[in-house]
């Protein structure tokens, strides 16, 4: 087994920013399954190779690479993340909870620990390309919900099973929930990853023990008005679709708002306009809403506010609404015997850390459906994320991947 060392870790972490199809100043844009996402897996799986470690990937592409240990019969200890994008996002997103992986991994022989340790790199965290998010660790979890991701599709027109075939994988396979892991596979599993917030950068820590992970709620709206002339047609008689729209995302970004106390938030991110031209009223609008919170109570508020919202707009402009649910997920809770013991580590080395939750959704909450599983956060500068200003001190990496070492180390051993 060779060690990656952290003159090597760092390289690999430039390195992977090379796999993009933006400029490097506008960010990293590598959108699940592209081709440069293929590229930049097909490249790791070589490196795990090339460190000693067993690599396999199933039919939805999702990467697993082994270090066996002395008892592999046992369920294994399991960490990683993701290594796709959102458009002109940032390097260490996903990343580092993937080469952190590697580097914990690379740092033990092979039957050194009883447990058998095992990095995933997931498919398709980031729902920038068919509209739902952790779709890899969905397939592991055995959540796949076909009828759902075949109505949603990227902007070239395929949906998610479409496009795996185009790449090789096999879509037959994921629909029949033939990727699902055992419920046997791990004992654990851990995930490093950025913060994607300011919370530890305030409190002046440097590691964030995560207990818990809000989920999101989001709809598809798609709202039908009349398209018409701007200038020859009066104010009264107008059935603008953009205008119905707007009143429905302020009454969103209202309602969020008041329920800010319990951490909800509410988005709508994305807006298609029809026939989008300055001179027509816009006879067509879809918009995308983005629901997340931690108490569910809370989230369904603003769920039944944007429901309201949309009855009150159809009446006052005369449109025809279509709501359709893209995803309606639970929060969270993460295992705090886990936890107890990323706790114990930073106390024993001095590591100046935190409890806290997190409020993006991660590959963790679908593994946690199912095994006991724990997050490890590292700073980021300015809580900047999904961006390409998004940054974290390598040092702070380097801790990170180090917590997640010894963490798996004493996991492997129970």
């Amino acid at each position: 087994m060779e060690k990656l060392t952290i003159a090597e870790l760092k390289a690999l972490f430039n390195y992977m920013a090379t796999f993009s199809t933006s400029p490097r100043e506008n960010g990293i844009t590598r959108l699940a399954y592209s081709a440069v996402d293929e590229q930049a897996h097909h490249y790791l799986i070589e490196k795990m190779q090339t460190l000693g470690l067993i690599v396999r990937q199933d039919a939805a592409g999702n990467v697993f690479a082994r270090l066996p240990g002395f008892a592999p019969d046992l369920p294994a200890v399991g960490t990683g993340s993701h290594i796709d994008t959102v458009p002109f996002g940032g390097k260490y997103d996903g990343v580092v909870g993937v080469l952190s992986g590697i580097y914990a991994l690379s740092q033990f022989a092979p039957k050194q620990l009883k447990r058998s340790l095992e990095v995933i790199i997931f498919r398709a965290e980031e729902s920038s390309r068919f509209g739902f998010s952790c779709i890899g660790s969905k397939v592991l979890a055995g959540h796949v919900d076909v009828k759902s991701w075949q109505k949603n599709r990227d902007n070239t027109g395929f949906d998610f099973f479409e496009v795996i075939d185009k790449v090789g994988y096999n879509a037959t396979h994921v629909a029949e929930n033939r990727c699902e892991l055992s419920d046997n596979y791990f004992s654990a599993f851990v995930e490093v990853h950025i913060e994607q917030g300011k919370c530890l950068e305030v409190a002046n820590k440097k590691i964030g023990v995560v207990t818990g992970i809000a989920a999101p709620i989001r709809f598809s709206v798609t709202i039908k008005g009349h398209a018409d002339h701007s200038g020859a047609t009066p104010m009264s008689q107008r059935q603008d679709a953009l205008v119905s729209a707007a009143s429905i995302i302020t009454d969103i970004n209202h309602s969020a708002c008041k329920e800010s106390c319990y951490g909800t938030v509410g988005t709508v991110g994305k807006l298609d306009v029809l026939p989008n031209s300055m001179n027509v009223i816009p006879g067509m609008v879809t918009f995308f809403v983005d629901i997340r919170g931690i108490e569910v109570d809370s989230m369904l508020r603003v769920e039944n506010s944007m429901n309201l919202a949309i009855q009150k707009a159809s009446s006052d402009h005369g449109t025809e609404i279509e709501v359709r649910c893209i995803s309606h997920e639970t929060p969270v809770k993460l295992d705090s015997n886990i936890c107890k013991t990323i706790e114990q580590i930073c106390i024993e080395r001095q590591i100046p850390y935190m409890p806290m939750l997190s409020g993006a959704g991660h590959d963790t909450m679908k593994m946690a459906s199912k095994y006991p599983s724990a997050m490890i956060f590292i700073p980021s500068l300015f809580g900047i994320s999904h961006h390409v200003d998004e940054f974290t001190e390598f040092e702070d990496i380097m801790l990170g991947a180090d917590l997640l070492k010894e963490t798996l180390a004493v996991l492997a051993n129970q």
